[in-house]
């Protein structure tokens, strides 16, 4: 009884800050022991990453030094490379010099083959002849390095940046090949490792490389050095009180170590500090969410009134309320659906309204100019000239395709029509133009799945009649016009294309923004795409319509798409229907 009784003393607000503390105090707790747990794993994860990461670098350390032999042996095995001492004996002293240069040529492409800038120098010892990358050897004085054949070794020489070498002899012959690899693009190569403080050091030659933008001292390196045995390690070093990890791999091709050394305190460091962090942004949210509690229970009448008043504007016709200042989450999500189906209201009332006068000049101007007068008259020209040759084969086509056009056309008490029919009215149309202009071609591929459905009269032959006009006439040679027609589970599509002069890209967003628009832009043609694309709109739903692809100079595609969705919009069917 008496815990039922504080209960009911509670109010709904007293409830859910008793309940914001008792979470917030579970999440911490539930945190202390998902932490304890975790972090000996996250240790071994770590420890495995870093092993995998300097895997990763010696692998990779290994793959450049191997392409790059791979590169002097296949350059050693060149027709030119191995033809130079013929030329140097027999030849002319024009040929002697273009052969070298093709062979620094080549040995210029080699070099930039990798990502290292090598020095590969070839050495004749028959003709005392050097051919390098570097064309400062290749025109001195003939010396081969004395140094063991088929080992990297480690030169230093003074005033001269440290690199590797390697000299080999060539199975096909008395050449000698020498790579060099400047130690730069080995530091360049541990700058890309950024997990840790990396170095290599070459056990044969007793050379330690660091990257110079973060060197270890020289007691740290010296203190490493003897700690690596065998192919791969991982140790944990004790340096003046601060543990660190040292993780390091040999390289197979030759005696080079990748170490790896970096505190261990980097690794902890973050899990406990992200640990405080966490647990003073749950205290910090605690003291906001009771704020903020007892900010909303003072922000809940003010949201209500506003919301009542605009929805009663909006009931009493004013369709341009809308909810504003709205400081409540809760009340401004409300609000803003409410804004939202204001606007769609008040969309679909302008759209229905200014459809309504598009249809109507639509129609005003299909009634007005259904046919051409210039176009009759070339048709009746075309008989009569054909006529006067005795050409009556070309008279009964002529006089057949023009009745069947304008029979279609005249019809006004049938509003709508199949693409079937406006595929027939389209080839009658075409035919008269192909009769007319033998360089005009057409071909129609429609399925007749296709052919059954409903479409709006008078569709096509604006777009195909655009075709002609803007395209086909104002362009140099024969035209084509072709129509095709796919479909899927939820549109169909028909596409006008033809091979004209096209559009820039700026005359096809002027005709795109047209056509689009709810009203016609001022000084620019195309009335029938534009109406063209507003009728769809309005009898098949939103979704349907027309879009223009079209490049200068290669021609233009008109794409019809039609939804499956007249349902949604019945009205705009019934004012087309009219």
């Amino acid at each position: 009884m008496g815990g039922n009784t504080v209960s009911q003393r509670l109010s709904i607000f007293q409830k859910l800050m008793l309940g914001l503390v008792l979470m917030f105090l579970m999440i911490v707790a539930v945190f202390w022991l998902v932490y304890r747990l975790n972090v000996n794993d996250i240790q071994k994860e770590l420890k495995n990453n870093k092993i995998a990461e300097v895997k990763f670098m010696t692998s990779q350390l290994t793959s450049h030094f191997e392409q790059v032999l791979m590169n002097t042996t296949t350059l050693s095995e060149d027709q030119s490379v191995r033809s130079y001492p013929y030329i140097l004996v027999n030849g002319d002293q024009y040929s002697k010099y273009e052969a070298k240069l093709n062979i620094i040529n080549k040995l210029a492409l080699t070099s930039a083959s990798t990502s290292w800038n090598v020095l590969i120098t070839l050495y004749y010892t028959d003709q005392l002849e050097t051919v390098s990358s570097d064309s400062s050897l290749s025109f001195s004085r003939f010396s081969l390095p004395v140094q063991p054949r088929d080992k990297w070794i480690i030169h230093s020489e003074d005033n001269q940046p440290k690199y590797y070498s390697i000299l080999s002899k060539s199975y096909l012959g008395p050449i000698y090949l020498e790579t060099r690899v400047p130690l730069d693009s080995l530091r360049r190569l541990l700058q890309q490792y950024t997990s840790g403080t990396p170095l290599l050091y070459d056990a044969m030659n007793d050379v330690v490389i660091q990257n110079s933008s973060d060197p270890l001292s020289a007691e740290a390196t010296q203190r490493i050095i003897p700690l690596l045995q065998g192919d791969q390690g991982f140790l944990t070093v004790d340096e003046n009180g601060t543990q660190y990890l040292l993780n390091y791999m040999k390289s197979d091709m030759l005696d080079l170590y990748f170490v790896d050394y970096h505190p261990m305190l980097q690794f902890i460091e973050p899990l406990s500090r992200n640990n405080t962090i966490f647990v003073c942004s749950i205290v910090l949210l605690l003291l906001l969410s009771l704020i903020y509690t007892l900010v909303l229970r003072r922000q809940v009448q003010k949201p209500v009134i506003t919301l009542r008043q605009a929805i009663g504007r909006f009931d009493r016709g004013d369709y341009s309320s809308r909810v504003s200042d709205l400081n409540s989450s809760e009340f401004r999500m409300l609000g803003n659906s409410f804004n939202r189906m204001a606007e769609n209201a008040q969309r679909l009332i302008e759209q229905v309204l200014v459809g309504e006068l598009d249809i109507r000049e639509a129609r005003l101007r299909q009634y007005q100019a259904q046919i051409n007068p210039h176009f009759l008259y070339n048709c009746l020209n075309f008989i009569q000239s054909k006529a006067s040759v005795e050409d009556y084969e070309a008279v009964s086509a002529m006089t057949l395709h023009l009745g069947s056009y304008c029979r279609y056309v005249h019809n006004i008490e049938q509003p709508d029509s199949t693409v079937e029919q406006e595929l027939v009215m389209v080839e009658h149309y075409l035919s008269i133009m192909h009769m007319r202009k033998r360089s005009i071609t057409f071909s129609i591929a429609v399925s007749e799945a296709i052919r059954r459905y409903p479409l709006p009269k008078m569709i096509l032959q604006p777009l195909v009649e655009n075709c002609i006009k803007h395209g086909i006439e104002t362009a140099v040679g024969p035209g084509k016009i072709s129509i095709e027609g796919e479909e899927d589970e939820q549109q169909f599509r028909i596409v006008i294309r033809d091979n004209g002069a096209g559009m820039s890209e700026e005359r096809l967003a002027s005709v795109r923004k047209h056509i689009d628009g709810l009203t016609a832009t001022e000084g620019l043609s195309g009335t029938g795409t534009r109406n063209v694309n507003q009728r769809l709109r309005l009898f098949f739903g939103k979704r349907s319509g027309l879009a223009i692809e079209s490049t200068l100079s290669e021609g233009t595609a008109y794409l019809l798409t039609i939804q499956n969705e007249k349902e949604e919009n019945p009205y705009a069917a019934a004012i087309i229907g009219r």
